[in-house]
């Protein structure tokens, strides 16, 4: 199937809406739609109109829209207006007419099939293990992805909507002897919370938790995954951050890498160090003058140094370091 990978940000906003769409509402003509009416998705989403018409579609019209009513909202009717563009319905205080483009009442529901095959891409499923997508195991809740390799063995996936209050017909479905005895879940919506015991080995996690967000484009975080089917069954899980360093071998890695930097100088190191102390912190920029000075603690000796002038002589130090404006620095983790 083809498709253009949307950004980090752009995935995670049709995670969003696919979840968000998991309870029915009902349109304009009566029937029960799984979807999110423009008024509440428009205003917050951050997908241009290009990602829209991509992986979105209209699935209806609603039936009643929410009016301000003094301090609160009040459902009114809406009906067709003449122009076939918009909708109207009756102010709740002045009894007038108004109305709201279609676009706003409309009701908008991710591509399903579209966006299930987007996530299979992701963890290179092959293309003949995805029948389960177009034949949900609970229609509307559960899809069998397919199965791919994590870590040293295949692993069976699965995506789960509405987790929260479609846990025990999801349960009942992993217990079954017909499916292999353990298997990945990622949910739309929440994990399991680590008070609740999945059913035999399989694992559950939240999709907007392993994609990895410091990534212009998605990228689940596979060690990350490894990890948790391999921990017991009720522990927590926490990210690996995609750059450790090693004070005592003075050994920089980046994930994604193909090898370390080993790091030489004491005034390299103390300057790596301090950059990743403050990685750590969630800074995933510092300005060079702030470097300097945790790497020259002597304000003389801070004075007129230059950030490329400390690392003069390795020539290693731009493919780990780099600058996205002037004056700031970071690890390079863009490949």
């Amino acid at each position: 199937m083809s498709w253009k990978r949307p950004s980090t940000a752009s995935l995670h906003a049709l995670i969003a809406l696919f979840e968000q769409s998991h309870p029915p509402i009902l349109s304009g003509n009566g029937q029960r739609v799984h979807g999110v009416p423009g008024w509440d998705f428009l205003r917050s989403t951050s997908l241009s109109t290009t990602e829209l018409s991509t992986w979105t579609q209209c699935i209806g019209y609603a039936g009643h829209y929410p009016a301000e009513c003094g301090d609160e909202r009040v459902p009114v009717a809406l009906t067709e207006d003449n122009d076939p563009l918009r909708y109207g319905y009756r102010c709740p205080i002045t009894f007038r007419r108004r109305t709201l483009p279609a676009r706003e009442v409309a009701i908008y529901s991710v591509a399903t099939s579209l966006l299930l095959h987007a996530i299979a891409d992701l963890l290179d499923i092959p293309h003949a293990l995805r029948k389960g997508i177009a034949a949900p195991v609970i229609e509307g809740v559960l899809w069998h992805l397919g199965k791919t390799r994590i870590g040293h063995a295949r692993t069976d996936v699965w995506v789960v909507r509405g987790l929260a209050s479609s846990v025990n017909e999801v349960f009942a479905h992993m217990y079954s002897p017909l499916l292999p005895d353990h298997g990945l879940v990622l949910s739309s919506g929440i994990a399991l919370p680590d008070i609740v015991r999945p059913p035999r080995h399989y694992r559950f996690a939240s999709i907007r938790e392993v994609i990895i967000d410091y990534l212009p484009t998605p990228q689940f975080d596979i060690e990350l995954l490894q990890r948790l089917l391999c921990a017991p069954g009720n522990g927590t899980h926490q990210p690996m951050l995609p750059v450790q360093y090693d004070a005592i071998r003075q050994t920089l890695t980046i994930r994604g890498k193909s090898k370390p930097w080993h790091i030489k100088g004491a005034h390299q190191a103390a300057a790596v160090k301090y950059m990743f102390e403050q990685f750590q912190h969630g800074r995933r920029w510092v300005m060079a003058a702030e470097i300097l000075a945790a790497t020259f603690p002597d304000k003389h000796s801070n004075q007129r140094r230059r950030l490329q002038n400390l690392f003069r002589g390795n020539a290693q130090w731009r493919e780990y370091i780099t600058q996205p404006q002037k004056g700031r620095y970071g690890f390079q983790l863009d490949g």
